[in-house]
């Protein structure tokens, strides 16, 4: 009976370890993004917290070889998760407005958070192997057994985290199913002990509690938040003031939508009909990264039969969508929940304009950015087809001096566009043999203006067509093999511009 004590409690620690790390990007993703530097920051702070938990464990078993000591461990790792439950979004949205969202922020705030809990955790198996080692001669196959026992929960915790619980429930519910099981382990743990660990029973018996009515309780929305939704790709937020209505993916502004018109509010997704300067006859729109949608709608008031497709891979995203800023699915419009390269590579289709906006958060998906996938895309390019790419930072920062590198590398002509109000650049780029003037290409918007009532107008648009000076000795041509797209990247303000 202590043997099965004994492997509940390492196993369930095990899988609330993992679970702990799997969800720790959902709570840093709002402030810093779910970039590699974020994952390189979470492992190694885990890492970090075995290590040292291991060691303790160990030491700490040594000096007091008692279950209930071990159980007085696992409440304390209960209360350091009732308090990530209680200040986790606050102390990370402190850390990351100090540190700016920068990497080394992402670091210090995985530590302070999980750092505590984790390094607690560990210190079980190391501690339950001294207890449950009997003879010295069968100390390897209890340590064996033991550790096989605790990975084998921390493998269980990881996919019921990634694919059950994630996907279904809300960050807060996660964490407290995680501090109701820590708190059950310090119980099972102090169950059959003397009478003196009444009261750690009692404060184990508290934290359950708590975890329960965490777990249960509902959490209103804060003034003007009309949802909230943790993805597996990002934390998705809508609101509402002033007659618009915003889309945020992590803390990042994806779309504003004006509820007068249902309108795009935002600059840049409106800069996406400059590729009428350079093909007014555009019958057909890819769109990678949906957003709200507001890139297709806008350009089919200009073009009402355009036949437009979305390729998103976060469903969350479509279903937001739908449910709050009114895109429906027609003949003519269709919503394809993918990734990006994987629906282009089994797609034989060709389409006029082909527009890309895939940021997820404050990151941006490496495997979007390389020479691969822009032949990828000129496969499904018609002739005269066009490639459009929205960059959330200014010209001269490295991430889109590597994007035109990497488009010039590919195409015979690249466009770039200072979005007005922001500091997004809008590049262009296409095969055909459109290589107009600049001035040229402002009078060819005004013509266009007469034929099109889009605001900015097209005559504008050409106006703040920025010089591109592409230098080879310092290009950065990003690939499959070596793109540091989340090393480059400075993701600038995207400021409304409310038409």
């Amino acid at each position: 009976m202590k043997a099965l004590r004994f492997y509940i409690v390492v196993s369930v620690t095990g899988a609330v370890i993992m679970a702990l790390e799997i969800l720790s990007s959902r709570i840093l993703a709002p402030e810093f993004g779910n970039s590699v530097f974020v994952w390189g920051s979470i492992i190694s702070v885990f890492l970090a917290a075995l290590s040292v938990g291991y060691y303790l464990g160990g030491r700490l078993a040594d000096r007091n070889p008692d279950i209930a000591a071990l159980a007085r461990l696992i409440s304390l790792a209960a209360l350091f998760q009732a308090g990530l439950i209680v200040f986790g979004g606050q102390v990370t949205s402190a850390i990351g407005a100090w540190t700016h969202g920068s990497p080394a922020g992402t670091l210090i705030a995985a530590t302070v958070l999980f750092g505590p809990p984790s390094i607690l955790l560990a210190t079980v198996s190391p501690f339950v192997v001294r207890l449950a080692a009997r003879d010295l001669s069968e100390v390897g196959n209890t340590a064996g057994r033991l550790y096989a026992v605790s990975t084998a929960g921390s493998l269980v915790g990881t996919l019921i985290c990634t694919f059950v619980l994630i996907p279904h429930l809300e960050v807060h519910q996660i964490l407290s199913l995680l501090l109701l099981a820590t708190a059950l382990a310090a119980i099972l743990g102090l169950v059959d002990v003397s009478g003196r660990q009444r009261l750690h029973i009692g404060v184990a018996g508290l934290l359950a509690f708590f975890a329960v009515w965490s777990m249960t309780s509902t959490r209103e929305l804060p003034s003007g938040m009309l949802h909230f939704e943790v993805s597996p790709y990002q934390t998705l937020r809508v609101s509402e003031t002033s007659g618009h209505r915003f889309l945020y993916g992590d803390r990042t502004l994806y779309s504003s939508m004006r509820l007068e018109d249902q309108m795009p509010a935002l600059a840049y997704q409106r800069y996406a009909a400059g590729s009428l300067l350079l093909n007014p006859e555009i019958e057909s729109l890819l769109s990678i990264g949906m957003g709200s949608g507001g890139v297709g709608s806008y350009l089919r008031t200009a073009l009402p039969d355009l036949d437009i497709d979305f390729v998103e891979i976060d469903p969350a995203v479509v279903r937001v969508a739908r449910q709050f800023f009114f895109f429906q699915d027609d003949p003519r419009t269709r919503a394809h929940v993918d990734d990006a390269r994987q629906f282009l590579r089994r797609s034989q289709k060709r389409w006029d304009y082909i527009h890309t906006d895939a940021y997820i958060g404050l990151s941006i998906p490496f495997h979007l950015t390389t020479v691969e996938f822009f032949d990828e895309v000129k496969r499904h390019l018609t002739p005269d087809g066009i490639v459009g790419i929205n960059v959330a930072t200014t010209l001269d920062a490295p991430f889109p001096q590597a994007i035109l590198h990497t488009l010039a590398n590919r195409f015979s002509t690249v466009f770039a566009f200072a979005v007005r109000s922001s500091s997004n650049v809008y590049i262009m780029a296409t095969d055909s043999s459109v290589t107009m003037p600049r001035e040229e290409m402002i009078r060819v918007g005004g013509e266009l203006d007469q034929r099109f009532d889009l605001e900015p107008s097209l005559a504008m648009i050409a106006a703040s067509r920025l010089d591109i000076a592409l230098d080879p000795s310092q290009a950065v041509i990003l690939s499959d093999r070596f793109a540091p797209a989340n090393h480059l990247v400075a993701i600038g303000s995207k400021t409304l511009d409310l038409q």
